[in-house]
Order: C-alpha cells, then sequence, then structure tokens
C-alpha cells in the first residue's frame, strides 16, 4: 500500500504554550498524539526568524540560498529598500513541487509565501486564509478551485491581522473572528480531504499566528499593557484559539484511516514583543561610526506627508494594506529615501523584524558606494560593533540588553548570503527595552509602540503519528530545513541538490520507545 502523509501546521504556535497546555488537558487532541507517538523540538533558523522560518521550512534551503528573511529589505545593488517577502522572490521551488514530479497526488492548503504551481499534480489553495496574505494574490490551482471554495465557504474572516487602537471590545471581535476562521479552516480541509484520498495533503492554520501577535498581553499579566480590570474577560483568548484548532485537529485525524501518517508541527514560536530595535539608529550615532556623514536638516516634508495616511479610517488601511501591498512598499520607499544618506555611511541600520537588528556594512567591492574597505578595515569595524553592542544594559534591570551578536557567514553560507545584513543582535527579550546604556554611549531612551504585543520567538514543535514512526521523544535534532528533505524521503523521493537540510526519518522510525513512568507530558509544568 502507498503511503500517506497529512502534515499540519500550526503557523507561530508556541511551543511552550502547546506543550504546557497540553499537559494540563486543555489541548486533548495534540495531548494525545504526544502520548501515542514522538515529539520533537524544531530549531528554527538564527538571527531571521520572522521572515524565513516559512521559506526555510517550504525549501529546505537556509537563508543564504533563498534569500528571504525580512518584510523589507534592500534592492540588491541599490541602498533602496523593497518588498522582501513576495513569494515571487523565491529562488527555489517548494519541496512539494518534487512530489509532484514524482506522481505524488497533492494538497498544499494555504501555505504562506507560495505560488499556485501550474500543472501540479493535485490542488492548491494560496492565501485563502494565510497570515501573510500580502505576499501574494488570493489564487488556487486548478484556477478555478479558489472561486468554488469561495462560494463554499466564503472568505476568511480576518483579511488582516493588525489594527491600532483596539478597544477591549475589538478584540473580543477579534477572536469571534479568529475562531469562525478556524472552524471555516476546518471545514475547507475536510473538503479537501474528502475530493480523493491524497498521497500528501499540507495544511495550515494561521489563526495561532494573529492571535499571538495581537493578544499576547492579554495573556501575560506582567505585560505593560495587560490590563486585569479591561481584560478580565480575555485573558483566555489565545488559549481558545489554540483549543479550537486543537479541536479541528481532532475531527480532521478521526476522519483518516489508521494507516494514515500525521505530522502536526509549529513552524516558530511567540512571545512578548520586547526588543531594543528601535534605538539602535541613536547607538550608531553615539558610536560615532558614521562621523563625516552630514545629517538632512530641517523639517522632514516628505515624513509629514506620509503621516497624512494617519486620517485615513483604520477600516480602510487594514484593506490596503492586505490587498495592496505592493503599492504602499512602493509609496513607502518613496517617501523614505534613505539610500542617499546610506551611500555615505560605513554602517547603517539594516531592515529586519525587530526581535533581531541588523547592520549592513559599506563595503567595497560588494556596495555601490562601499567605503569599508574588505579585510582588515571590514574586520575591525565588526569588532567594534560587537563589543559595543555586547556592552549595553538595560538601565531598568542592571542586566544585560543584548543575548548575542553574530555575524551572517558564521551563521548562513549560499549564493545570495551577500544580500544579508553583516551583523545580527539578538536583543533581550524578558523584559521591556525603554532604555540603553554603556560606559561609550552613554544612555538612550525610547519607548517601542506597536498595535503588536506579541512576536516571534526561537523554537518550534513537531508531533509525529502513523504505524512508520516511533513513540517517545525523538534525541535527534530537528531543524526547520530538515523538514521538507524528511518528507521527501518518506515518500522515497530524492532531494533536490540545493537542498541544505538532510532527513532525520530514520531517527524518527527509530525513536526509543517512552518507559511508562516518563510520559512526557508529566515533566511539563
Amino acid at each position: 500500500m502507498n503511503p500517506r502523509l497529512v502534515v499540519i501546521v500550526l503557523d507561530a504556535a508556541d511551543s511552550q504554550l502547546l506543550r504546557q497546555w497540553s499537559s494540563r488537558g486543555y489541548l486533548p487532541t495534540l495531548s494525545r498524539l504526544m502520548e501515542s507517538g514522538i515529539t520533537a523540538p524544531v530549531a528554527t533558523p538564527p538571527a531571521v526568524l520572522e521572515g524565513a522560518a516559512w521559506p526555510t521550512l517550504t525549501t529546505g534551503c537556509l537563508p543564504g540560498t533563498h534569500g528571504m528573511f525580512s518584510y523589507y529589505q534592500l534592492k540588491p545593488g541599490t541602498y533602496k529598500e523593497e518588498l522582501g517577502l513576495r513569494a515571487d522572490r523565491m529562488p527555489v521551488a517548494p519541496f512539494w513541487v518534487s512530489l509532484s514530479e514524482a506522481g505524488k497526488r497533492l494538497a498544499i492548503i494555504d501555505a504562506p509565501f507560495s505560488i499556485p504551481h501550474q500543472g501540479l499534480n493535485g490542488i492548491q489553495i494560496v492565501n485563502w486564509g494565510a497570515h501573510d496574505r500580502w505576499s501574494w494574490d488570493s489564487s488556487s490551482w486548478p484556477d478555478h478551485l479558489l472561486h468554488d471554495v469561495t462560494n463554499r465557504f466564503g472568505l476568511h474572516p480576518v483579511p488582516l491581522c493588525d489594527a491600532r487602537g483596539r478597544t477591549p471590545a475589538d478584540y473580543e471581535d477579534l477572536k469571534i473572528r479568529l475562531l469562525d476562521g478556524v472552524r471555516k479552516k476546518s471545514a475547507l480541509l475536510r473538503y479537501c480531504l474528502s475530493l480523493e484520498p491524497w498521497d500528501f495533503l499540507f495544511g495550515v492554520f494561521s489563526e495561532s499566528h494573529c492571535v499571538g501577535h495581537q493578544c499576547w498581553h492579554l495573556l501575560d499579566s506582567t505585560h505593560p499593557r495587560h490590563d486585569p480590570i479591561a481584560h478580565a474577560a480575555l485573558t483566555g483568548t489565545i488559549l481558545e484559539v489554540y483549543r479550537a484548532i486543537d479541536r479541528a485537529i481532532g475531527e480532521l485525524v478521526n476522519d483518516l484511516p489508521s494507516n494514515v501518517h500525521v505530522i502536526v508541527m509549529s513552524s516558530h514560536g511567540m512571545g512578548p514583543y520586547y526588543t531594543g530595535s528601535h534605538l539602535l539608529k541613536e547607538i550608531l550615532d553615539r558610536l560615532a561610526v558614521n562621523d563625516g556623514v552630514k545629517a538632512s536638516g530641517g523639517p522632514d516634508l516628505k515624513q509629514e506627508m506620509w503621516d497624512l495616511r494617519r486620517f485615513l479610517p483604520d477600516k480602510a488601511r487594514r484593506l490596503l494594506k492586505a490587498w495592496c501591498p505592493r503599492a504602499l512598499g512602493t509609496l513607502w520607499s518613496c517617501f523614505h529615501p534613505l539610500s542617499d544618506e546610506r551611500r555615505q555611511m560605513r554602517a547603517f541600520k539594516f531592515p529586519s523584524n525587530d526581535m533581531t537588528s541588523a547592520i549592513r556594512i559599506n563595503l567595497k567591492g560588494r556596495d555601490p558606494d562601499g567605503c569599508v574597505e574588505p579585510g582588515r578595515d571590514y574586520e575591525a569595524l565588526c569588532a567594534e560593533l560587537t563589543d559595543a553592542l555586547l556592552a549595553l544594559q538595560n538601565p531598568d534591570t542592571g542586566q544585560s540588553a543584548v543575548q548575542w551578536v553574530r555575524r551572517s557567514a558564521e551563521l548562513f553560507q549560499g549564493p545570495r548570503l551577500h544580500e544579508l545584513p553583516d551583523v545580527f543582535i539578538e536583543w533581550e527579550h524578558s523584559v521591556p527595552i525603554n532604555a540603553l546604556c554603556s560606559p561609550k554611549i552613554g544612555t538612550v531612551t525610547g519607548v517601542y509602540r506597536s498595535e503588536r504585543t506579541g512576536n516571534h520567538r526561537a523554537g518550534g514543535l513537531l508531533i509525529g503519528s502513523g504505524p512508520e514512526f516511533g513513540a517517545g521523544s525523538l534525541d535527534a535534532v530537528i531543524r526547520t530545513v530538515d523538514i521538507a528533505p524528511t518528507i521527501l524521503d518518506f515518500f522515497g523521493v530524492a532531494a533536490p541538490a540545493h537542498f541544505e537540510g538532510r532527513t532525520v526519518l530514520d531517527a524518527m522510525r527509530k525513536v526509543r520507545s517512552r518507559p511508562p513512568e516518563e510520559s512526557p507530558l508529566a515533566a511539563v509544568s
């Protein structure tokens, strides 16, 4: 009998919460799968987590090869910013194309940052209900499928997650719409499963991603924006969404024949949105690495014109961001002309996703107007920045504000490494960073403001169940980049030569059995 596999991904569902709530019985489907199958942590890509997690998972390549890591990135060969995570920027095909070419029948539902593959041996739905719907137009293969699905299930009730100034009533409304989104996605997945006995189905629940970004402060009583009175009825919002997804997975699994293998995983984590990225530009100014660069003076008329967007109704702004991302990205670049200033700098703040900040060295021979010589000068500047950043403290705690500073070449290799920043800074995310200090820079202050109260942290979770999988905790380390080659190996399909991950299928089959007294759930608080 041909092997069959269903993979369900909880987008950005935090693995610590999944383990904790499963142990307490709040997520009975995941608890049952953990007890009967394998569990393993997933090591997500460092430094570029927020933007690179999904491209790494679907391509089996690391960011030095696929080059996708941030919402905004520098346009190659320039100092201008462009939308960095458009799905058509992916230079290599997702792993399911190899399965299709091997004759496997596939159903791919809402995989982020993907494009419908023309001629796919099966069906694909793109951005019906994915989190980052701006990355590509809602579409499908075959072309008519999206129309059929929309007629049957309607539109996803949360077209865009972000909004400014939400009230408790707004958060209640968001919760209701997210729960409705889970129900609709569950019905959509079960409908797709009913069409035929697919060899492989890959489906994604995005609601865990949105609720983590928007509602972390409702769960976290230590968060500065947590209001124990106003939010008393909302503290369980994230749990309610996770429980709805758990029920939906249970309904899917219960409908499957016993010989079908199931993998449930979280792509990456979520935690409080604490970062020092908003202070990095001033830190670079205090370090005087760009002395002699003339800053533009006087009122910033272009910024003032850009700020006029705030007069648009919030709903209109959300819809524009959801449906016109490329046009808005072009407008943003027009109103934020940083390229002239950057041409003169030795080092500048590089677009990133804020939890991990980034710096670009203006390197001669690589960048258009590079002014830092490769070799000794480059090494000295990187070392100077590293030492200064590691010395930063959070004056509110008296502790280090930076976990680590690494160079991209220490973390990644590949043909697009030159597009990445030179230096990454991982901030301490356990407390807010409203000030930074060191003997060299003195003290800089500023409050980071965002409609989001949660953002991504490292680590995912994989749970596998089926006749060929063992039971227990996997000893081998599974990296995000290993997921694609492992799925191909399950079907006996050779991984493409450009893959940088390696299969862990043998380890999943040979995982040691767990002694009865060592239930994984007993060890989770």
